[in-house]
């Protein structure tokens, strides 16, 4: 399996088929359903105008997940604190295909390389309690459950909204 991270330095780096892509992505309630952005509405413009503000913001490194050269998904190191040496991660495999195939699992194994190269020493993500394929990549990465924050979400099942909690992992880099 060939994965791959690729840092977004430049707007130029990702394509108007990449952008069309990671819209739909976005724009797609099955992909979002443990995501703040199913919340928005994306569009091309809205995408480029993110971006652009990551790329200025130097507490966050982007990245494309390409897997067999193709474009699959995000996965971000944000937040970066260069005081306390920690970030948050975040990520996406858009495309649905690849879902379930140990491509996040690995997605995550190379950003933590990067975090690591870059002295960071703590690592953590905040999910959605039900979201149970991201807790077990992270778990497959040696995170470990932090805190819980009840209450936390709005969290809408075919009948209704429901309140779900805030689950933090964490992993301490040597």
């Amino acid at each position: 399996m060939k994965i791959k991270l690729k840092k977004i330095n430049r707007l130029s780096e990702c394509s108007k088929n990449d952008i069309i892509k990671w819209v739909q992505w976005l724009n797609d309630k099955e992909v979002t359903k443990y995501s703040e952005q199913r919340f928005k509405k994306h569009t091309n413009l809205s995408q480029i105008k993110f971006i652009k503000s990551k790329l200025k913001d130097k507490k966050s490194f982007l990245f494309k997940i390409i897997f067999d050269n193709k474009f699959i998904g995000i996965i971000e190191l944000g937040n970066i604190d260069n005081q306390h040496l920690n970030c948050e991660i975040m990520y996406i495999i858009g495309e649905q295909k690849y879902w379930s195939k140990g491509i996040g699992t690995i997605a995550i194994n190379l950003a933590l390389k990067i975090a690591k190269k870059n002295k960071i020493k703590k690592v953590y993500a905040g999910i959605y309690s039900n979201n149970s394929q991201s807790i077990k990549v992270l778990k497959k990465n040696n995170f470990k459950l932090e805190g819980e924050i009840s209450n936390y979400f709005n969290y809408t099942t075919q009948k209704k909204i429901i309140r779900i909690s805030k689950i933090i992992l964490g992993l301490n880099l040597k």
